[in-house]
């Protein structure tokens, strides 16, 4: 058709929107999954349990595990030293979600038994990106709250709890009743709401659209 833009296969925005679906139909898995693997790769993470301060996006999921409460990825050996068309012989992936486990086992008020995850193994060229597109894709509540962090239990730049330490205490001894427990639960309330709502940008909208025709 006259005038009809041409279609690049490996421009960014569609790379990425093969990467965000191929993660999104893999097979829902435990926590941690029950046989282990090797490689590295991305990882979504979901929670059907009944905290309060998810009530939001548990009726929006309706049970049906389309909307992430986190988006995570874990690089191969090559990721620092440059390309490399090998995949990772090493369990890197398989260890993050064991890490993530161990984390929500540890506190309080969750029950790992409400977790489940879905993970894809991936050449380091393609991990940043993949994690990257599901983040602004699907804007996870658990992302940006140092749930993923080394550190435990604190904030990596600032020293204070991590918000999610703070809502969710328990994980390496962290004490209970911090102040910035509110400030975590009104953020997860305010993303849970903005997932009902369109994006912005209409490149990531356009995105967004062909990826939900898949799930």
């Amino acid at each position: 058709m006259a005038g009809s833009i041409e279609f690049d296969p490996l421009a960014v925005e569609n790379v990425g929107v093969t990467l965000a679906v191929e993660l999104l139909e893999q097979p829902l898995s435990k926590m941690p999954p029950e046989t282990p693997f090797s490689g590295a790769g991305v990882y979504a993470l979901y929670y059907s349990g009944d905290h309060e301060v998810y009530s939001t996006l548990r009726t929006l999921d309706d049970g049906r595990f389309k909307y992430p409460i986190y988006i995570g990825k874990a690089a191969g050996e090559s990721a620092k030293q440059g390309f490399s068309p090998n995949g990772s012989g090493e369990r890197k992936l398989f260890g993050r979600i064991v890490e993530h486990s161990r984390s929500i086992a540890a506190v309080e008020n969750l029950e790992l038994d409400d977790f489940r995850c879905r993970y894809l193994v991936l050449n380091d060229a393609y991990i940043a990106l993949a994690e990257s597109v599901m983040i602004r894709l699907f804007r996870p509540p658990w992302n940006g709250m140092s749930f993923g962090s080394k550190v435990v239990g604190k904030n990596r730049m600032t020293g204070q709890t991590g918000l999610w330490d703070a809502l969710h205490p328990g994980r390496g001894g962290r004490p209970a009743g911090s102040e910035r427990a509110d400030v975590a639960a009104q953020l997860i309330a305010r993303r849970s709401v903005e997932l009902s709502r369109d994006l912005a940008d209409p490149t990531l909208r356009r995105m967004y659209e062909r990826v939900m025709k898949f799930v």
